[in-house]
């Protein structure tokens, strides 16, 4: 492990040296873009704010999740707490005695979590209690998947682990080969019916049977190219987005595909390096690169219906249907709303220069929002 980590530090130098000549850069810069026409600020109201009491270091990835008309959060320290979605106050809080690095799953089982140590922990939703605690081979970097009695995590060092959600006993363990170079961190499991959708740092998704961890199928979303490590690292760190009888997944430094659910069929592929997230609805798959832009992709073929560059040069999240249009936050701590019909970007939002590094949120017509500082904002647009 700590052979790795120093040759994820190494790929990470090189990059950002490349970044001047042109190469691939994974570090994204921080400052506003220059827009030629700056858009307007919308009228915000902020409903409530709570500190989680601990900053988010970079490679963690701890997101807010909505359950029952409540928001489930984490920090790094090891705090998780409950809130009432509507007025934000707080349910319960429990403090761990380890770092978290991917949070936060919830289910009907309850509210998972992953730590550095590797551990994977279930709390009671209701009072936040500790249900159990397991061991797996490596940090968690991802949210888990709870749910059909299952909580499924994806390690760092390529295993899916499939826990019974009522005692955490193992069900079965898949391992995937690991490259000797990839991107710090991992995209979350999927679970669908009767099954898990996972990505691999080495190109390849796979559908696993949830009850004995067998392959019903896997998929090259993208082909390991070029002489260095450095340019061979296709990484699927974005969560794969189901919809229907459809997935999509992406791959950094690869491309973005439309591949039947059923059988892994892949149905059609876009060459785009995917970093920050996909997302989709009834008639497009929305993606944001390693450089920054939003793309607009026709769920059905893949043609393209518009990009969005006026963000590039940030690093963006997965971005998330919000009223008639989509969310997106940036790595220069806006949230930015951009129109779903041809991608202009209409308004920008900042938060205490705040950096927002997890998706927003949607919880009707609010947006639950986790900046890198630890706090939890609860917001919602004023309709003109």
């Amino acid at each position: 492990m700590k052979a790795r980590n120093l040759r994820i530090l190494f790929a990470l130098m090189v990059a950002g040296m490349l970044a001047g000549c042109g190469g691939p850069s994974l570090i994204k810069a921080e400052d506003p873009p220059a827009l030629e026409t700056p858009p307007g600020e919308p009228a915000v109201t902020e409903h409530w704010s709570v500190s989680l009491g601990a900053a988010t270091p970079p490679g963690y990835r701890l997101e807010p999740a909505l359950m029952d008309e409540r928001v489930f959060a984490a920090g790094a320290d090891g705090t998780v707490a409950a809130y009432d979605a509507a007025s934000g106050e707080r349910r319960w809080r429990q403090d761990l005695d380890v770092a978290i690095t991917g949070a936060v799953g919830v289910g009907e089982a309850g509210v998972a979590l992953g730590t550095a140590n590797a551990e994977v922990v279930l709390l009671d939703p209701d009072s936040g209690a500790v249900r159990w605690r397991q061991r797996v081979s490596s940090e968690v970097l991802a949210p888990p998947a709870v749910g059909q009695g299952s909580v499924v995590v994806r390690t760092g060092d390529g295993g899916v682990f499939a826990l019974e959600a009522d005692t955490g006993e193992q069900r079965w363990l898949y391992r995937s080969g690991v490259p000797a170079l990839s991107l710090r961190g991992h995209g979350s499991p999927v679970l669908v019916n009767g099954g898990v959708v996972v990505g691999f740092d080495n190109g390849r998704l796979a559908a696993l049977e949830l009850g004995n961890g067998d392959v019903a199928w896997e998929a090259s979303v993208a082909v390991p190219e070029g002489r260095s490590d450095l340019e061979r690292m296709v990484d699927l760190d974005a969560d794969p987005a189901v919809a229907g009888g459809d997935v999509f997944a992406g791959a950094y430094q690869g491309r973005v595909a439309g591949i039947a659910l059923a059988n892994g069929q892949i149905a059609w592929t876009r060459e785009v390096s995917v970093l920050g997230g996909i997302s989709v609805d009834d008639s497009n798959v929305y993606v944001t690169d390693e450089r920054g832009r939003l793309w607009a992709f026709d769920r059905r073929n893949g043609a393209s219906v518009w990009r969005l560059d006026a963000l590039e040069g940030l690093s963006l999240t997965a971005p998330r249907r919000y009223r008639d249009g989509l969310i997106v936050a940036g790595s220069d701590g806006y949230l930015n709303w951009i129109g779903l019909r041809d991608g202009a970007l209409e308004a920008r939002y900042a938060f205490d220069n705040s950096r927002l590094s997890v998706a927003p949120r949607v919880d009707g017509e609010r947006i639950v929002v986790l900046d890198r500082r630890g706090q939890l904002r609860s917001i919602s647009v004023n309709q003109q």
